[in-house]
C-alpha cells in the first residue's frame, strides 16, 4: 500500500463576497478589480509572508503557510489595505473577501493538499464576515498571546464533513477598518452605526434616513432607533452570524422596514401603538443547532414597522 505524505500547515482560504451577484452586473469590470486585487495587494503579501498558493478556485484562492502567525497576519494585512482601497471606491466597485484560517494535519497530493485540515479552513471562510477573518480554535491557542489583534469567540460551529464541532474565532480589525468594508448605499461608512467589540451595533435615523443593503455583516444584537426617520435594511445578502440574532426596534413616527433573507428561521413579536408592527412574519427552518435565526422585536409609536 502506497504511504501517503502528511504534514502540519496552516491554511488560508479567501473568497469574494457577493462575487455571482457583481458577474451578473459587470463581468469584465468584476474580474478586472479581482485580477488588480490579487496582483496589487494579495499576491505580494503573501509572498512577503511566505505563503504558496495551492490553487485559485474562481473568486477563491487556496494559500499554505509553515507558519500559522505568517497566516494570520498576511490575512490582517490583506483585508487593511483592501479596506483601503475600498474607501475610495465607489459601493458598486468594492470588492469585499471572507478569509478563512485554519492549523491542522493535511494529504499531499503533489503541488495539491487535502483533508480536514483543508475543509475546515474552509468552513471557517464560508462564516467570516464580508471584509472579515474567521480562524478555527487551534489558530487561536497558538497565537492569541502573539499577535496584536483581538478575537472575538463564536463559539463551538457544527461544519461540514467534520464530526465534533468547531470552535471558531473572529479577528477584530480596527475600527477604521471594519468600517471602511460595512458602506451605505452611497458608499460611505454606515451612518449612526457603531460597533462594540463585534457583538452588538446601531442603526438611527431621527429626521433623516438611513439604508443597509449589499453585503454586510449584521451584529448579534442589533438596535434600530428611528425617530421621524426612515430606516431600510436589506438582509438578503448580509452575513448572519451562527445561532440567534435579535434585532430591536423603536420606531416613533417614523418607518422602519427590513427585507429578510430566505432559508433561515424568523419570529417577530413587536408592538405597535397608534401604529403598526408587522408581526406577521414567521418562517420555519429545519437547519438547527449554529444555524442562523433571527428574532425581531421592539415598538412602533404611531408608525409604521414592517418585515417581508
Amino acid at each position: 500500500m502506497e504511504q501517503v505524505e502528511r504534514r502540519l500547515a496552516a491554511i488560508l482560504i479567501a473568497d469574494v463576497a457577493g462575487y455571482t451577484r457583481q458577474m451578473h452586473d459587470d463581468e469584465e469590470g468584476t474580474l478586472a478589480r479581482l485580477r488588480g486585487n490579487r496582483a496589487d495587494l494579495i499576491d505580494p503579501r503573501i509572498g512577503a509572508h511566505r505563503g504558496r498558493i495551492v490553487k485559485l478556485m474562481g473568486d477563491g484562492i487556496l494559500v499554505e503557510f509553515g507558519s500559522v502567525l505568517d497566516a494570520v497576519r498576511c490575512a490582517t494585512e490583506i483585508q487593511r489595505a483592501l479596506a483601503a482601497r475600498n474607501a475610495g471606491l465607489p459601493d458598486d466597485e468594492r470588492m469585499l473577501f471572507r478569509i478563512g484560517i485554519n492549523l491542522g494535519d493535511v494529504i499531499v497530493d503533489g503541488d495539491d493538499i487535502y483533508g480536514d485540515g483543508v475543509n475546515v479552513a474552509a468552513r471557517m471562510q464560508e462564516i467570516a464576515p464580508p471584509g472579515g477573518i474567521s480562524v478555527s480554535g487551534t489558530v487561536h491557542d497558538s497565537i492569541r498571546d502573539r499577535l496584536a489583534p483581538a478575537f472575538q469567540d463564536l463559539g463551538p460551529q457544527r461544519v461540514k464533513h467534520i464530526a465534533e464541532p468547531v470552535r471558531a474565532y473572529r479577528v477584530v480589525l480596527e475600527p477604521e477598518a471594519e468600517k471602511a468594508v460595512a458602506p451605505d448605499a452611497g458608499g460611505r461608512p454606515p451612518s449612526g452605526a457603531d460597533a462594540d467589540g463585534g457583538s452588538g451595533g446601531r442603526v438611527t435615523a431621527i429626521l433623516s434616513s438611513s439604508q443597509r443593503r449589499g453585503a454586510w455583516q449584521v451584529p448579534a444584537r442589533l438596535h434600530v432607533l428611528a425617530i421621524m426617520g426612515s430606516i431600510e435594511l436589506d438582509l438578503r445578502e448580509a452575513s448572519l452570524a451562527p445561532g440567534l440574532t435579535e434585532i430591536s426596534v423603536i420606531n416613533v413616527m417614523g418607518s422602519v422596514g427590513l427585507t429578510l433573507p430566505a432559508g433561515i428561521a424568523v419570529t417577530c413579536d413587536g408592538i405597535g401603538i397608534l401604529g403598526q408592527f408587522d408581526s406577521l412574519v414567521h418562517r420555519t427552518d429545519r437547519s438547527a443547532g449554529q444555524a442562523p435565526r433571527l428574532h425581531i422585536g421592539g415598538v412602533a409609536v404611531m408608525a409604521q414597522t414592517s418585515a417581508r
